[in-house]
């Protein structure tokens, strides 16, 4: 006969985790079993019902009660030890368990508009899955009227544009900035004359190739012109990679995010062409996610990872 079958109770019973953490508290820091029921959120009647059954089934006396309070028997002293070691891997068990619920269960669902989904989120995902090998990622791409239409619906966890402005049901954080240039071949830039920049109102008489209304690229060259006139559209197309073929082939100058033509503008096979400081193409990038809800799990992570860079 092991020791463990010396003291376990009948019909191959293990302890209760319960009765376990009982006889710890007992033997910490209280004289009684209220106070130490107390302590593990216990009703002091199921308590003591418990350490009863406890001492009856292994034939062990736990407790002397007194007057005075109740205090452990040495052999219950001998128990709480062995109990304490039980109760630390025991919580150690919970803890692991229920990480590994979150990670398994973690999902976070991300709606990103164009610009952001083609330049900065790949790196983004890259990063969170490394952290979170297990954790489900599902990922929507549109315009940043779809996006904002996708928080709404609650379709997604977390909405990602760039915009020159932000809906005021939506929660949002800034997470970054970018801005707009005016790309062309160096031919068609060689045409622009003039002053070394150029104006609202010269850009404004130029027809350029944009992005699809709705989209956030859109909408910082719309209010950068609208006093000016307006944009005249040679061409709209509803992704960058689309608009910088356009200008690639030199149908117009093109209105673009400079993180999608950064290698373009180091080799010269486009130009950027200078406007004047009143032409504001800067814009912010914002996560946004439903008012009045609290990110949890994943999808806070997610946003702690994109706030971190």
């Amino acid at each position: 006969m092991t020791s463990l079958d010396a003291v376990r109770p009948p019909a191959g019973r293990l302890p209760d985790p319960q009765v376990l953490a009982l006889l710890v508290e007992l033997d910490r820091h209280t004289t009684s079993i209220g106070q130490a029921a107390r302590a593990l959120d216990l009703a002091q009647p199921n308590a003591s019902r418990m350490l009863r059954t406890f001492e009856r089934e292994s034939g062990i006396p736990l407790l002397n009660r007194s007057p005075r309070g109740t205090t452990l028997t040495p052999q219950g002293q001998a128990l709480a030890a062995w109990a304490a070691e039980i109760m630390t891997g025991y919580d150690h068990l919970l803890s692991g368990m229920a990480a590994l619920r979150r990670e398994v269960g973690a999902r976070v669902r991300v709606s990103a508009s164009m610009t952001i989904a083609e330049h900065l989120l790949p790196r983004w995902l890259e990063r969170f899955r490394a952290a979170h090998p297990n954790a489900d990622v599902g990922m929507s791409i549109g315009n940043t009227t779809a996006v904002c239409a996708t928080v709404r619906e609650g379709s997604c966890d977390i909405g990602l544009i760039e915009s020159a402005e932000v809906p005021e049901d939506l929660t949002a954080r800034l997470i970054g900035t970018d801005s707009l240039v005016i790309v062309a071949t160096p031919a068609i830039a060689a045409q622009w004359a003039g002053p070394e920049v150029v104006s609202a109102t010269a850009l404004a008489a130029r027809p350029l190739v944009v992005r699809e209304e709705g989209s956030g690229t859109r909408g910082v060259i719309d209010a950068a012109l609208a006093a000016a006139g307006g944009v005249q559209v040679a061409a709209a197309f509803p992704s960058n990679a689309a608009v910088k073929v356009a200008a690639l082939a030199g149908l117009a100058p093109a209105a673009i995010s400079r993180l999608a033509v950064e290698s373009e503008l180091r080799t010269g096979s486009l130009v950027e062409i200078p406007v004047a400081d009143d032409v504001r193409l800067d814009r912010q990038l914002h996560a946004l996610w439903a008012k009045g809800h609290r990110l949890r799990g994943a999808a806070a992570d997610f946003l702690a990872l994109i706030h971190e860079e």
